[in-house]
């Protein structure tokens, strides 16, 4: 039987903010409502369109092997996201991927991005011999690479050219890696 992940309660900003694993139907479709606002607002820090979110099946489970965490205000308004899958292979178990990391406006620089971070990273130390965490991001993304640096991820390669975001444009990509 598989351990259920916490639910946790935080003082936050002088208000009361849930960080909780999305499984519910109705966090499901607030999680897709504010990562196709991210991905048309900000899409010059995404490798995704929005087109490429129709008819996706959601990415994660419910264990320390497959989760997405969600930020949640006292209002129950979700306003951050990071996921995680760990690899399936078998020479690769040992690695596991974050993914989708995203702070609403409202609450950039305000240390949510660092929580949901951190929330993850704890959750995906309880997958039984997982050794390093690994995310990728666009390169140009200073202000996401200084919180993975600052929380012990190093940068292991850079992509020139990796993600076409329009006809004639394109942005490198960094690969990062935490190890365990």
């Amino acid at each position: 039987m598989k351990e259920p992940i916490s639910k946790w309660s935080i003082f936050f900003n002088n208000s009361l903010m849930t960080i909780k694993v999305i499984s519910e139907e109705q966090d499901i479709k607030a999680y897709y409502a504010l990562l196709r606002h991210a991905v048309s607002e900000e899409s010059q820090f995404f490798r995704i369109a929005s087109s490429d979110l129709d008819n996706e099946v959601f990415p994660t489970g419910n264990s320390h092997e497959s989760f997405t965490l969600g930020a949640f205000s006292e209002e129950g308004i979700l306003q951050g996201t990071v996921g995680f899958k760990r690899e399936i292979l078998s020479k690769l178990k040992h690695k596991g991927l974050i993914f989708r990391m995203y702070v609403a406006s409202g609450a950039k620089g305000t240390g949510m991005g660092r929580k949901l971070l951190k929330a993850a990273i704890e959750h995906a130390k309880k997958s039984e011999s997982l050794k390093q965490i690994y995310l990728t991001l666009v390169a140009s993304n200073e202000r996401a690479k200084n919180l993975y640096l600052s929380e012990g991820f190093e940068i292991f390669s850079l992509e020139k050219n990796s993600i076409q975001m329009s006809e004639n444009e394109f942005a490198d990509e960094a690969s990062m890696i935490l190890h365990l």
